[in-house]
C-alpha cells in the first residue's frame, strides 16, 4: 500500500477520461440487479480508464455481471482468451461464494445461521468462517462501530417499507440486546457458527462485497493475470498498474450527483465508499441513513461518506462503515492510527477531510 502512487503516474498522459463504470445501483446496466436489502446502496468509487474501455480489441477486456445482488465489473489487460477464461472463472468463485453468504437467499450459510439462532450451531463451508472471523475481528478493532449483527435493529427501520414508522427507543433497546458480534461462536474444528439468541441476524453486506472482490483478484493472479481491476457494487480492488499506465478513481460527491470531490491514480490498492445517499428516509425534515451505529441502534448522522483506501478490499469495505458510524473526528483519529490506511471524508455539512497520508496515496491523475 504504501508503494507511492506517484511512480504510477509518470507512465500516463491522460488526453481525456472515460468513464469505464458509475458504480450507482443499475446505471449503464441492460437490467438492473436484485439488491441485498441490508447491503449499502453502492455510490461510488468510479473506474475511468483512457483506453477505450468495453472493447474487446488489444487487450483490455471489460466485462459485467449481477453477482451477489450487485454489479460487479471486470476489466482484465491480457491476451483476450485467457482474459476471458481468467474472468469467468473468477465471476464462477463468487457465485460460489454468493451460495454461502447471501443471507436472503434461502439455505445459504448465512440463512441457516440466522434461523438456527437460540436454537443450535450451524456447519457451514471454510469461505463463512473466515469472513465471520474477520468481521469479529473489525469488531473489535473498531470498538463495535462495525457489527455484522446489527441486522435485528436494522430491521426496525422503514427502509423496506417507506410506510412504517421510525422505532421507538423503546423498541430499539429491545432489539440492543441482539446486537454483539463477540457473541458469534465459531468452532473451526466443527466447522459450526452459533448465534446464542434467538432473534440474533448476521448479514455481511459491508464486508461481503469486498471479500469477493479479492476472491476474484486471486482467482484471476492464478490464471496468470497481473493488471486487473474489479469493481463488487462500489468497492475497487486494483491489480498492478494497465500497460498504458495507472488505474485511475474518481469520488463522487454524496450530494450532488455527477461533482467530483477526488480524482487520483493508484494500483494494488482496494478502495470502497460507504455514504447515506442512496438509501435513507426524510421524516418531518430529518434524514435518516441506513447506516446504523450498531451501538446506539439510530442511523449514524455525522457524516455524509466515506471513502477508505487500504490493501484489503473486504477491509476497505468494513472500515468505511465504520469510520462512518464514527464521525468525522473519532472516525478521522482512528484511521491516522492505522497502518496502511487513509481516508476521505464528507462531514454532515459537506465539508471533506483527508487523511495524513490522502495526498501521498492519491497523487492527481
Amino acid at each position: 500500500m504504501r508503494r507511492s502512487i506517484a511512480a504510477w503516474a509518470v507512465f500516463v498522459s491522460l488526453l481525456s477520461a472515460i468513464m469505464v463504470y458509475g458504480v450507482v445501483a443499475g446505471h449503464g446496466a441492460r437490467n438492473p440487479p436484485r439488491q441485498d436489502p441490508d447491503s449499502e446502496a453502492p455510490l461510488n468509487p468510479a473506474l475511468y480508464d483512457a483506453d477505450a474501455p468495453g472493447s474487446d480489441s488489444g487487450t483490455t477486456v471489460r466485462r459485467e455481471a449481477v453477482l451477489m445482488g450487485s454489479h460487479f465489473v471486470f476489466i482484465v489487460e491480457a491476451d483476450k482468451a485467457q482474459a476471458l477464461a481468467a474472468i469467468e472463472a473468477a465471476a464462477e468463485a463468487i457465485r460460489a461464494l454468493e451460495a454461502h453468504l447471501t443471507s436472503w437467499r434461502p439455505g445459504s450459510d448465512i440463512s441457516r445461521i440466522n434461523d438456527q439462532a437460540g436454537r443450535m450451531p450451524v456447519r457451514v463451508a471454510p469461505e463463512t468462517i473466515a469472513l465471520l472471523k474477520l468481521a469479529k475481528e473489525v469488531a473489535r478493532r473498531t470498538h463495535g462501530a462495525f457489527d455484522v449483527t446489527v441486522g435485528a435493529v436494522w430491521d426496525l427501520w422503514p427502509f423496506r417499507d417507506r410506510d412504517a414508522a421510525i422505532p421507538s427507543q423503546r423498541q430499539i433497546t429491545e432489539r440492543l440486546a441482539l446486537v454483539g458480534a463477540e457473541a458469534i461462536r465459531i468452532d473451526e474444528r466443527q466447522a459450526t457458527v452459533y448465534l446464542p439468541k434467538q432473534g440474533m441476524k448476521v448479514n455481511l453486506g459491508a464486508i461481503g462485497k469486498g471479500y469477493a472482490a479479492e476472491l476474484a483478484i486471486e482467482t484471476m493472479r492464478r490464471r496468470g493475470i497481473r493488471r486487473a481491476a474489479v469493481s463488487a457494487g462500489g468497492d475497487l480492488l486494483l491489480l498492478g498498474r494497465k500497460g498504458s499506465g495507472p488505474w485511475r478513481v474518481e469520488v463522487e460527491h454524496p450530494r450532488w450527483p455527477g461533482r467530483t470531490i477526488e480524482r487520483f491514480a493508484a494500483g494494488d490498492v482496494a478502495v470502497a465508499t460507504s455514504s447515506d445517499s442512496r438509501q435513507y428516509r426524510l421524516v418531518a425534515g430529518r434524514r435518516y441513513g441506513h447506516i446504523i451505529d450498531p451501538r446506539t441502534g439510530w442511523p449514524a448522522e455525522g457524516c455524509q461518506s466515506v471513502t477508505i483506501m487500504t490493501g484489503s478490499a473486504a477491509l476497505a469495505d468494513a472500515y468505511a462503515t465504520a469510520v462512518f458510524v464514527m464521525g468525522p473526528k473519532t472516525g478521522m483519529a482512528w484511521v491516522e492510527a492505522q497502518a496502511g490506511v487513509e481516508a476521505l471524508i464528507v462531514d454532515r455539512q459537506g465539508r471533506v477531510r483527508r487523511s495524513s497520508g490522502w495526498r501521498k496515496e492519491a497523487e492527481d491523475a
